[in-house]
């Protein structure tokens, strides 16, 4: 079987959760021989996760001849002269239609809260995507009950649910202890928010749930530069408090898990949540809300509350100060994490290829 793999994700992200994903697939298929292409714009280069993989530049079809705004939105080259299973990381067609292809569906964000013409966009290529895929994979049971609900003519015969993973590089750290950390770093213990800063992500939530307990400090990792906004809103509130990491590797964002009193996941959204897996594969309590398919990562691991609001985060950092309870969150977190693993989320992908080729 050769697998044609279209990395649009890479030209799109610097870093990212769907960069994760594709990387980890992809690093795996190389790992095991597996007959592979690879569709690539140029931008790709500027990805973390791509840089690190040494791909055959044999395998490799080079998309030039379109700028990346347009290129994004366009059908992708299919290989001559050979039967191939066709996986785009983000929503693209291969550009004969009656190749056998696969999708991702991650969310709906996009449909849930975004307004205006790109959010229409991104929502019709999707669903056209979706629409005309020979296989469809979702991330989440959530995730799917969203796309039947989105697009009730689908067949649920053509959807499998795989989840994702963390990477082996979220685990105890021996000498986990705050000496490992930054020079910079007060004493005082802290709350960890990781990921994008999107409306629906909740981060000014986030700021104001640790505003209210004067004896923590917040840390924030990812999403690029704060905003004016976030910074002025991070001073006005947790002054001296908050320190914010543009982008880590998995080493650094390992040790801050690791030190970390707890995740604060205070989004109303999400298609899976790998931060949550990897936040307890690493030992580190996770808080979050109660909602989308953060309960399917969470299990009975997670501190959800069912009401957005700061003074429910806040009174769950709180309880995480008994040492007995802790212990035994962290416990069922190691045990919740290690359900999930990349390892699965890829055999379970080569599987469905092969019965996607069958059909």
């Amino acid at each position: 079987m050769n697998i044609v793999l279209d990395n649009i994700v890479f030209a799109l992200q610097r870093a990212g959760g769907i960069s994760v994903y594709w990387y980890e697939l992809l690093r795996r298929m190389k790992r095991d021989g597996r007959s592979i292409q690879v569709i690539e714009h140029p931008h790709s280069a500027s990805n973390i996760f791509r840089k690190t993989l040494n791909l055959d530049p044999a395998s490799l079809i080079d998309e030039r001849s379109c700028p990346l705004w347009l290129s994004r939105y366009l059908p992708y080259p299919v290989v001559k002269g050979e039967q191939s299973i066709y996986h785009s990381s983000y929503y693209r067609q291969p550009q004969i239609a009656s190749e056998k292809n696969v999708v991702t569906v991650y969310d709906f964000t996009y449909e849930r809260f975004n307004r205006g013409m790109p959010s229409l966009v991104h929502s019709i290529q999707k669903k056209n995507g979706v629409k005309k895929a020979t296989g469809i994979i979702c991330i989440s049971e959530s995730t799917k009950r969203d796309l039947l609900s989105f697009y009730p003519e689908i067949p649920p015969s053509k959807i499998q649910v795989i989840y994702l993973g963390a990477s082996a590089h979220y685990k105890p750290i021996e000498i986990g202890d705050r000496r490992l950390l930054p020079s910079d770093f007060s004493d005082a213990p802290f709350v960890i928010f990781v990921g994008d800063r999107g409306s629906y992500k909740n981060f000014h939530l986030a700021i104001e749930s640790v505003a209210a307990l004067p004896d923590y400090c917040f840390v924030s990792v990812g999403g690029g530069k704060l905003k004016t906004s976030e910074a002025e809103l991070s001073l006005k509130l947790l002054p001296g408090r908050h320190m914010h990491f543009p982008v880590v590797d998995n080493e650094r964002l390992n040790l801050l898990y690791n030190c970390a009193h707890a995740l604060l996941y205070p989004s109303s959204y999400e298609g899976f949540g790998i931060p949550i897996i990897e936040a307890m594969a690493a030992g580190c309590p996770v808080i979050a809300a109660n909602v989308s398919a953060i309960p399917e990562a969470c299990g009975d691991a997670g501190l959800l509350v069912n009401e957005i609001w700061p003074e429910e985060f806040s009174d769950q950092i709180l309880r995480l100060e008994h040492s007995e309870f802790r212990s035994e969150i962290i416990q069922k977190g190691y045990a919740q994490a290690a359900r999930f693993s990349w390892e699965a989320c890829y055999l379970e992908t080569i599987a469905f290829y092969e019965k996607v080729m069958q059909e």
